[in-house]
């Protein structure tokens, strides 16, 4: 049987199976062969939810997720349509032996071929195909006349019994005890060798999905007396929550839950959503608390053992064992269970006595902040059936977003906020459906206070009056949820800072020139034209990054001086900023600020001096 990659194949829960009966019924009025069996499921690529489905080692269909009509399809398999053939009446179509001359799969089946035909056909629908000794999967597709016609998926001379004996959980653990245990054991050696050359603390990160379990059973096995890290980033399912903490408490675990900010929804009145490509959520809600918690209560650094695993996503397919956390200074991280498949992982788990996280069993493939991004639409269509508050709140904020933006309805229904810059597979489904994909906010609404919207910048070049330097005057238009007099302070990162509160300017001194901000958005500069094209740039962003501060402290924990702190906003100790910028590295405001900038800030074309006032 082949696998499609990664072939991180997984357990099918009780939820899951309970689905596919209904859709087996649905299809072809029987799903007997489904009870009491162990499924298997493997992930494959798609528009959204994709997986082979996997009986007795044989691959019987592909189970997707349509995101137009938010529902479930089977896609049969030829050992599929062999293992229904000799119970199932419906969606059967009995063909003439004469069609097995040649090659078939693949092409059409020609009516004159069928001896028995199935009524009312819909597009989309699975056929089985009964050839004599052959067996085989049809789909039904439209032609190009229109009309609506069998395509041959495959045929297959194989007959397809499943075992009488009905294998449980505990048969498959003991059938893969030994190579369960290599596993551990492995993964405790390399954790064993790397923690006897280090004096730093270990603690072990539990999120409470599958992987960070099994991390803290290894961890437990290693470091008895470790930690277990939960950061709380108020988005987390409350089953979670609570699992995290009643599994800790009955196992006697030290757990430090980080309190994250309750601040997610007015920050995405700012930034908008998060979404897959655009993760600011992340840095605000989870790093930045876990920075501060390293700082404050490992100043000297830890390790931390966590969960990552190479299969997950292509972005984790380069894990190495021992990595340096570059967003969390001083946090070493252990990936001891990096190349372990979810099957392992889950059948580790039971082997060792314990219970996942129950919202396994809801179908829920991955466990993290119910509104991530990295959630598949079909998860987001089971959240509203199994956390129907929670949904509609999401539900609500997107799509008055969507509205402020002029989008459509369908960008949130079908799941296109959760791009940025869209994949091929989303453009052409927008494009298939008339969906334009590109934000026209409508001009007779009033745009959000906060957003990014709310930028201009309006920029005149030329020489000074005095015709000696170049200089830029720029009006910029932003946000204001901070006081000018916290703007000037954070301008201290440019240069020597004047702040002048009567006349409601700063003046920034530089090596190479000269900027005066006003309050209301003026700036002046005079400096030689690559110098003055750099500090308007750069005070630009200043401005906007103070303006769309989150306040999650990354920025500290990245100046090794302890020049910048943040309260209500960014304060710059000028004593001690050597204006290296590191503050700025890994700061979702100082990115969107940049971006916003970028894409506003005109090329340099010099004007007449006429223009200039």
């Amino acid at each position: 049987m082949f696998l499609s990659p990664p072939a991180d194949i997984r357990l099918c829960s009780n939820s899951g199976i309970g689905l596919l009966r209904d859709i087996f019924e649905l299809d072809f009025g029987f799903s007997d062969f489904l009870e009491g069996r162990i499924v298997l499921l493997n992930k494959i690529a798609g528009i959204d939810r994709r997986d082979q489905i996997i009986l007795d080692g044989h691959h019987i269909a592909t189970l997707w997720f349509d995101v137009p009509t938010r529902s479930y399809r089977l896609d049969l398999e030829p050992t599929g349509a062999a293992l229904l053939a000799p119970k199932v009446k419906r969606n059967v179509v009995v063909c003439s032996d004469s069609l097995l001359e040649g090659h078939v799969k693949g092409k059409w089946l020609p009516e004159e071929k069928i001896e028995r035909k199935v009524d009312d056909l819909a597009e989309g629908d699975n056929i089985i195909l009964k050839i004599g000794k052959f067996s085989g999967a049809g789909v039904v597709r439209r032609r190009a006349n229109g009309s609506l016609a069998i395509k041959i998926k495959g045929l297959t001379q194989k007959k397809i019994i499943l075992g009488e004996r009905l294998p449980t959980l505990e048969d498959v653990i003991k059938a893969n005890e030994e190579h369960l245990r290599r596993l551990e054991n492995t993964a405790i050696r390399e954790m064993k060798a790397y923690l006897s050359r280090t004096r730093l603390p270990v603690n072990v990160s539990f999120s409470g999905g599958k992987d960070s379990l099994a991390s803290l059973i290894l961890c437990q096995k290693v470091r008895p007396g470790a930690e277990a890290l939960f950061i709380d980033t108020h988005l987390e399912f409350p089953e979670t929550v609570e699992y995290v903490r009643s599994l800790c408490s009955a196992r006697g675990l030290k757990l430090r839950v980080i309190e994250g900010e309750d601040a997610f929804f007015p920050q995405a009145e700012i930034f908008g959503p998060p979404a897959k490509d655009f993760r600011w959520c992340c840095k605000t809600n989870k790093l930045g608390p876990m920075t501060s918690f390293i700082q404050r209560q490992y100043p000297k650094g830890c390790v931390t053992i966590e969960g990552r695993r190479i299969y997950e996503s292509f972005n984790r397919a380069a894990i190495r064992a021992v990595e340096r956390n570059p967003y969390v200074p001083g946090q070493t991280t252990l990936n001891p269970i990096r190349n372990w498949r979810a099957l392992e992982v889950m059948l580790y788990i039971h082997w060792k006595g314990l219970a996942p996280n129950p919202l396994y069993e809801k179908d829920f493939e991955r466990i993290g902040c119910w509104l991530c991004p990295a959630s598949l639409q079909s998860e987001f269509a089971q959240l509203a059936e199994s956390h129907a508050e929670l949904y509609a709140r999401w539900s609500e904020f997107l799509h008055k977003w969507a509205h402020e933006n002029g989008l459509d309805q369908r960008y949130i229904d079908w799941g296109f906020w959760r791009w940025r810059r869209h994949p091929p597979k989303m453009v052409e489904l927008a494009r298939e459906h008339g969906i334009d994909l590109r934000p026209q906010p409508p001009e007779t609404k009033t745009r959000k206070k906060t957003g990014p919207k709310d930028v201009d910048l309006r920029v005149v070049r030329g020489r000074s009056p005095c015709g000696l330097e170049y200089s830029i005057e720029a009006d910029l238009s932003a946000p204001q949820n901070q006081t000018f007099e916290a703007v000037a302070g954070a301008l201290k990162m440019l240069g020597a800072v004047s702040y002048s509160e009567d006349l409601g300017a700063a003046v920034i001194r530089t090596d190479s020139g000269r900027a005066t901000i006003f309050a209301n958005g003026h700036i002046m500069i005079i400096a030689p034209e690559k110098a003055a094209e750099e500090l308007l740039k750069r005070a630009s962003e200043i401005i906007l990054r103070v303006q769309m501060c989150t306040r999650c402290r990354i920025c500290e924990k990245n100046c090794s001086r302890g020049a910048i702190s943040v309260r209500d906003t960014i304060v710059i100790d000028e004593k001690k900023c050597d204006r290296c910028g590191k503050c700025s590295q890994g700061c979702i405001a100082a990115e969107q600020a940049s971006k916003i900038i970028r894409e506003l800030l005109p090329r340099p074309t010099p004007e007449p001096s006429s223009h200039i006032r």
